[in-house]
């Protein structure tokens, strides 16, 4: 009995049938609900798995990368294979996800240091300009988060460029991206509504998994279908005589 329960969770329901291209939902909410529905005991290992991975602190990036490795191949409509995708994705980008945590860490900790030194001056000019440039540098550090990770484990892609990428989607995108972060808000909101029971249960898959449907509509417009387009350029241009 318990063998297949827990052969459901991992792999899902065998007896569902295939779906056909057409009942694929392509993006949106649509997807995202698609994906829940149909790999509902999967999210919940994925989220379970996400838990125990971060229990070693230096490893708090390296799950998040496979994290999002996993949610990233579900928004592609891939077939996903929960641990291995998992490691793949936390093997592969160990170094660099990593490394962002700890710029990520360290930028944290430097604007919460800042705003408590502004906040204890007095009235005045600096108090008032330092406060809010603090506040808004920690704003668009929290937007471009929304990109970070999924980008990462996406792209062959150089820190400096990951975070480039990162910022510029923030700013074309800003009233979607504020809409990500608002509705990741609420769904952790919830789930310390609720003592924080869902968030253990299944509250961390469903923010990654509203970030990555979100960003998949992003990437595909602004890098896949602009690398198509190089592509077959590269194919149409006729070779030399």
């Amino acid at each position: 009995m318990f063998g297949n329960f827990f052969n459901r969770m991992y792999y899902g329901d065998p007896h569902r049938p295939d779906l056909k291209a057409d009942d694929i939902p392509k993006k949106g909410m649509s997807l995202f609900f698609d994906i829940l529905k149909n790999n509902f005991w999967q999210l919940i290992s994925l989220n379970l798995l996400l838990i125990v991975s971060c229990i070693p602190i230096v490893t708090i990036g390296p799950a998040l990368a496979g994290f999002n490795n996993v949610l990233r191949n579900h928004a592609l409509n891939r077939n996903v294979w929960l641990w291995n995708d998992f490691k793949d994705g936390f093997v592969k980008n160990f170094k660099q996800s990593f490394i962002i945590t700890l710029i990520n860490a360290l930028a944290a900790f430097i604007l919460i240091n800042n705003y408590k030194i502004y906040s204890s001056y007095s009235a005045g000019f600096i108090k008032i300009a330092g406060s809010y440039i603090t506040i808004f540098i920690g704003f668009i550090l929290v937007l471009m988060n929304v990109y970070i990770y999924p980008l990462m484990v996406t792209y062959d892609l150089k820190i400096k460029h990951i975070y480039k990428n990162a910022l510029i989607f923030s700013i074309i995108k800003l009233p979607q991206t504020i809409g990500i972060v608002l509705l990741s808000l609420l769904l952790v909101g919830l789930c310390i509504l609720f003592a924080f029971i869902p968030l253990i249960v299944i509250g961390f898959s469903l923010v990654g998994l509203a970030i990555n449907v979100y960003d998949r509509g992003v990437f595909e417009k602004y890098i896949d279908s602009r690398v198509n387009q190089e592509n077959k350029k590269m194919e149409d241009k006729p070779e030399d005589q």
